[in-house]
């Protein structure tokens, strides 16, 4: 038995130093000394591309960095950037997700989609058909419209002998715009809808940017140490019902006045209807997916001047 030890030892030693010992299949570049568990984390402060800068300096324009679990590069210089988003954008396309961005976006958010069927329809939707010139000349007079309220909010303004943050009056137009090209609300209305949507995507763009240490230590996972469950199935509920009750009012006023509007343009929720209610449709699409496209889109456009 003792013999039997032995050997057992001996044998697993010998496979323990055999595998220490290779080298890695691919040469990754240096990184700074990291610790057990949580990598590099202990390297990044509150202002992560300062952090990110710093180690550049000291290791080189392009380092390999472990967070937690998690493998990331840092790409230093204009170069490298153009080598990696330019050349090889296809290679490096791919988005992390996070707990929230899965569990808000339904899992099938296109911004965080691979390169791939899905991915490209629904931008050619996008392109061709939202912003394409026939669809944005039905729309000029909206945004005629949202810029004369403009002016008179400066005229008044001015008047008055008032100040005004041009920064945010100008975010507010664009928001305007385009809230009512994806779903014919004014972001900036009174409505209970518009309201509700623009407090909805100041929250979902604040839990996206904030640090889950579950996403990133992968023993964590299933461990909510920070409450964010909570907060993004909350925030998640109540998405989806403000989405189902405009859906659900565009489909009657479909169903009532027709598909055409009267030879008026479509915005976006009225395209991915179109797009959901074709049996013959290149890409099959359900209600989730229409539901993360609009929020995504409300993300990607409207930024909150507040």
């Amino acid at each position: 038995m003792n013999f039997l030890v032995i050997i057992s030892l001996v044998f697993l030693t010998s496979l323990f130093l055999l595998f220490s010992k290779r080298k890695p299949k691919h040469r990754l570049p240096p990184s700074p000394p990291s610790l057990p568990i949580i990598g590099h984390l202990h390297h990044l402060g509150p202002l992560i591309h300062q952090s990110f800068k710093s180690l550049s300096t000291r290791y080189g324009p392009l380092i390999h960095l472990r967070l937690g679990s998690v493998t990331c590069f840092v790409a230093d210089t204009p170069e490298l950037a153009q080598e990696l988003l330019q050349k090889n954008d296809l290679a490096f396309s791919y988005r992390k997700h996070t707990l929230a961005i899965d569990h808000i976006t339904y899992g099938v958010a296109f911004a965080f989609a691979p390169y791939g069927p899905y991915w490209k329809y629904i931008k050619k939707l996008s392109t061709v058909e939202l912003l394409g010139s026939q669809n944005l000349g039905h729309f000029l007079p909206l945004r005629t419209h949202e810029i004369q309220e403009l002016l008179r909010t400066l005229t008044l303004k001015a008047k008055q002998n008032e100040s005004v943050n041009m920064t945010d009056e100008l975010l507010k137009l664009a928001n305007n715009v385009i809230c009512q090209m994806m779903m014919g609300i004014r972001y900036s209305g009174t409505d209970s809808e518009a309201v509700e949507a623009k407090n909805l995507v100041r929250e979902v763009t604040k839990i996206f940017g904030e640090f889950n240490v579950s996403d990133f230590i992968w023993f964590c996972k299933r461990l909510d140490l920070q409450g964010f469950e909570k907060r993004y199935k909350d925030i998640h509920t109540r998405y989806d019902a403000l989405l189902e009750r405009v859906m659900s009012k565009r489909e009657e006023m479909r169903r009532r006045e027709g598909k055409g509007k009267d030879g008026k343009g479509k915005d976006f929720l009225d395209l991915l209807l179109d797009v959901l209610e074709d049996e013959k449709a290149e890409i099959k699409i359900t209600r989730n997916h229409i539901k993360a496209l609009i929020l995504v889109s409300l993300l990607l456009y409207s930024l909150n001047p507040q």
